[in-house]
């Protein structure tokens, strides 16, 4: 298959680069007004785009073929995720990739801020010398506090150190083994803002943290320390900080970023002791093409489902280790599309249970790959991971977590038991090899099966003969067997095969098949 990537905002050549060398990739580069590109979005896998396009409902709505959704930078305030999630679109952003430039920029409006540079240029090149006016203060010896101990966070704490400061941190979501490998301590927000001569934002605008730092929060910071803010603006609360500010409590602040930018008409820019840069943090030429390369290498790996890394929109998370998990979720696809194809009825409900130290904490992620199996193909829309719990929901279906299903004598396994009016069933698998997934139990009966391409699922009578009449009869419709597996309840009871074909058994076939004495009930699934 050719995907067709559409650029809609520049990114940098090293970028297109990695796109347009893809043997399984179109691209245009292409800048569209709005209209125009309403009009040619319908015929794209993917869209690239940085802050200047807006990527609104209409829009998504479209694209038909639209997959991925790409943003080269880490705001999503252009990109309706709701919309997106709603049309199984995926959208992801590159959040890493201004880490050391954003880091690098936040020393360096801490190191301005404290010696007075903005000043002391701007006098200097009025023909002033006045030496005494900016005495400055060291960084070494001081505490600097975090808010907010993500990637960013943990770059400037290496380089402070550098400095001879001392780190303290704040982050509900930090790991007390990581912070004290990185040597920083980490503190409750009051502790932190007491100890602080600097205090530096690295925290993600959420509605938790909006304003993070109000009136409240400045009035307990250490009297006379000084702010830098590269993250994002509306973690402070910018009139309270006006005021720390002309009273003192805080000495100095230094804004890359602000609640409204530009920010014409902040009295913030009027104060002295205030630097502020026009959200620089990411403007330099190697963050820049980091960004372009890991936008593109990230659109093409989820387009092919390779990797999911930076989908901001998918029902479960993407640790480092999915290409372990991938194998597993793929799995449980085939049990679910299973499931749906052996179903006597509508499907009401599904249980998911996880078993074994390699699926341990992936059972959400293993439940969406499950419901994906279970609707794809049966409705109107596509169905993916992005899609599949809201589709789910719309359905009626009931999804919750098993707890003691019947399983089989496996390290790791996947179960799955679905209801429908007047019956259930269990199906579980497991791995072989780490990536050859198995059928290795559906209802009572075990076995050792492949859920892939065309099969059939056939109970019949445990009697001699059913093997060779089943097979005398596929023959005769021109239908290779691949595989054949077996379990049967008891010694002369029911067996269940599980028939791998090579093609698909016609309508007559399975006609005659189910008028074979022995045969019990059989039907055609694909996988």
């Amino acid at each position: 298959m050719t995907y067709r990537v559409l650029v809609a905002d520049e990114i940098l050549p090293e970028g297109l680069g990695v796109l347009r060398d893809a043997p399984d990739v179109s691209v245009d580069d292409v800048r569209l007004d709005r209209p125009a590109l309403l009009n040619r979005l319908a015929d794209y896998h993917a869209l690239i785009v940085r802050s200047g396009t807006p990527v609104d409902r209409a829009l998504i709505e479209r694209g038909p073929r639209l997959r991925v959704i790409g943003r080269a930078g880490l705001a999503l305030g252009n990109v309706d995720i709701g919309a997106a999630t709603e049309h199984g679109v995926m959208v992801l952003n590159t959040p890493e990739a201004y880490s050391v430039a954003a880091a690098e920029h936040t020393l360096a409006l801490l190191l301005a801020l404290c010696r007075h540079l903005p000043q002391a240029d701007a006098a200097v090149r009025r023909g002033e010398w006045d030496r005494g006016r900016y005495l400055g203060v060291q960084l070494a010896g001081k505490t600097l506090g975090l808010l907010g101990l993500g990637r960013v966070g943990q770059l400037v704490a290496a380089r402070a150190q550098g400095f001879g400061v001392n780190v303290v941190a704040f982050d509900p979501f930090a790991d007390d083994e990581e912070a004290r490998r990185l040597g920083v301590t980490l503190a409750p927000l009051d502790e932190v803002l007491a100890q602080a001569d600097f205090l530096s934002m690295h925290a993600d605008l959420t509605p938790e943290t909006r304003q993070l730092l109000g009136e409240a929060e400045l009035a307990r910071l250490k009297p006379g320390a000084r702010i830098v803010n590269c993250a994002q603006g509306g973690l402070i609360d910018e009139a309270a900080l006006h005021a720390a500010l002309v009273s003192g409590q805080v000495a100095g602040a230094a804004l890359d970023v602000f609640d409204q930018e530009p920010p014409a008409g902040s009295p913030l820019l009027n104060l002295p002791n205030v630097v502020v840069s026009p959200h620089l943090g990411a403007s330099t030429r190697e963050a820049q093409a980091e960004v372009s390369v890991q936008i593109a290498r990230q659109v093409l790996r989820a387009l092919r489902g390779e990797d999911f890394a930076n989908v901001v929109n998918l029902p479960f998370v993407v640790g480092p280790d999915f290409a372990q998990s991938r194998p597993y979720l793929q799995l449980a696809e085939r049990i679910g599309a299973l499931q749906r194809q052996l179903a006597d009825g509508p499907i009401e409900a599904v249980e998911v249970e996880v078993r074994g130290a390699e699926v341990a904490g992936r059972v959400k992620a293993v439940a969406v790959a499950l419901l994906k199996g279970l609707l794809d193909g049966s409705l109107a829309e596509p169905v993916n991971y992005i899609n599949a719990p809201l589709l789910a929901a719309r359905q009626g279906l009931r999804v919750g977590q098993g707890r003691g299903l019947p399983a089989g004598d496996y390290a790791n396994q996947i179960s799955c038991r679905v209801r429908w009016p007047g019956g259930a069933r269990l199906i579980a698998g497991t791995l072989f090899g780490g990536a050859d997934g198995r059928i290795v139990l559906l209802d009572e009966f075990r076995m050792d099966a492949r859920p892939v391409g065309e099969a059939l699922v056939m109970f019949s009578r445990d009697v001699p003969g059913v093997i060779g009449a089943v097979g005398t009869l596929l023959q005769q419709y021109g239908v290779n067997i691949a595989e054949w597996r077996l379990g049967r309840d008891q010694p002369g009871g029911t067996a269940l095969s599980f028939i791998n074909l090579d093609s698909s058994v016609p309508a007559e076939g399975m006609r005659a098949l189910l008028a074979l004495p022995q045969v019990v009930a059989v039907k055609r699934v694909a996988l």
